[in-house]
């Protein structure tokens, strides 16, 4: 778990189209 600060902060921007998608899309 040494790429947080890398795969973190992509995950981030796909974990925000993710929820929004679910939510309501």
């Amino acid at each position: 778990m040494a790429a947080t600060n890398t795969s973190g902060r992509r995950k981030t921007s796909v974990a925000r189209i993710y929820m929004q998608a679910g939510q309501g899309n």
